[in-house]
């Protein structure tokens, strides 16, 4: 590749030498540090930031925040449709920058801010089509489909979806109706108010960014498991337990299945008072060795917060604390937990519920 060629013909395009120097820079690199861009470039540090400024400005670039300053380039079609469109002679600059192109992710860090909106929704989808086990979102009708592909994907991988759908900021509620959530989602509800954008990944990736019209356009991606415990909250108790499930491909009878310890516990604590036997499998990672380990049989205790108090039939924020399920196999009973579980002898992934038998009625 002749990059000397590269930059000249960028310049010819609009590009000012040290704007050629540095987008060239970044379309190789991916992201970069703005030192590391400067060193890259041969750009004096003190004209770097401005630089950046300019190009962002233009929508070639994205500038966020980590440890320092870091930059990453935008697709460069817009470039690339601009050179083609100018003559001949721009033709193999067009094809250099696209083969330079592997869109590249931000940096794997624990936690990123960033600036635009569309950034996150990017990274929600590349964290959803990686998905495992569980998804946990919240969007407005836009973004769910343009989501909804990527979706459907974890969905038929048996992925279990859980959607919150929220009005856009200028529109009022859309009828029931409106929407297919089959083979794309496990169960849906419906909040009538503006909700942040949230996107909850196998307990540890985050997608966040304030509702719209906010006042605040920022956008935060982690990977982190404390701080997506923290979110999870958040989900659970401000965008899905107060609001109506208009959809759910749980039934009534097993098999049902749960991802969520302290939901399975809210659902089967009355059935467990009255004497009912519940039989499960549950699938978790051993607290010892850290592998994943399948155990089933019947549910022989339950303890949570509030249990003491003879608390038959409790809520998801009377569960919040301590949450424990013991199951008998027959030969010793296993203890399961949710988050962090550390006493327990499983930290809980899935859970089916394969048959629940109900005491003879004596009256």
């Amino acid at each position: 590749m002749d990059e000397e060629a590269v930059r000249s013909t960028l310049q010819n395009a609009g590009f000012t030498q040290y704007e050629a120097e540095v987008y060239l820079a970044l379309v190789k690199k991916g992201s970069a540090s703005a030192t590391e861009v400067a060193d890259a470039s041969g750009v004096p540090n003190s004209r770097v930031y401005d630089v950046l400024r300019d190009l962002e400005e233009e929508r070639l670039v994205e500038t966020y925040k980590q440890d320092s300053l870091r930059a990453r380039a935008l697709d460069p079609d817009t470039v690339i449709a601009d050179l083609r469109s100018r003559a001949d002679s721009f033709t193999e600059t067009a094809d250099e920058l696209e083969e330079l192109w592997d869109a590249p992710e931000l940096d794997e860090h624990d936690v990123t801010l960033v600036k635009r909106f569309e950034t996150v929704v990017e990274q929600a989808g590349y964290f959803i089509r990686s998905a495992e086990n569980e998804i946990q979102l919240a969007v407005t009708p836009s973004q769910f489909y343009e989501l909804q592909p990527v979706l459907r994907e974890a969905y038929s991988r048996d992925v279990f979806v859980t959607l919150s759908l929220s009005p856009e900021l200028d529109d009022g509620t859309p009828p029931g109706g409106q929407f297919d959530f089959e083979d794309v989602a496990t169960e849906v509800s419906y909040r009538d108010l503006v909700t942040p954008f949230v996107a909850l990944v196998d307990r540890s990736k985050i997608c966040f960014a304030p509702q719209p019209g906010s006042g605040y356009e920022f956008g935060i991606v982690a990977n982190n498991r404390p701080l997506a415990y923290v979110f999870h909250w958040y989900y659970q108790t401000s965008v899905w337990e107060p609001w109506e499930v208009v959809y759910t491909t749980r039934g009534t009878e097993p098999p049902i299945t749960y991802v969520d310890v302290r939901q399975f516990v809210v659902d089967v604590a009355p059935l467990h008072h009255e004497g009912a036997d519940v039989t499960v499998t549950a699938t978790g990672i051993d607290t010892e060795t850290g592998e994943e380990r399948t155990v089933s049989g019947q549910v022989v205790e339950l303890v949570y917060t509030g249990s003491t108090l003879d608390n038959r039939y409790p809520s998801l924020s009377e569960v919040s604390g301590r949450v424990s399920i013991y199951v008998d196999d027959g030969e010793e009973v296993h203890s399961l937990g949710g988050w962090y579980a550390k006493v327990e002898d499983l930290e809980l992934r899935r859970l089916t519920i394969d048959s629940i038998e109900l005491p003879e009625r004596t009256d």
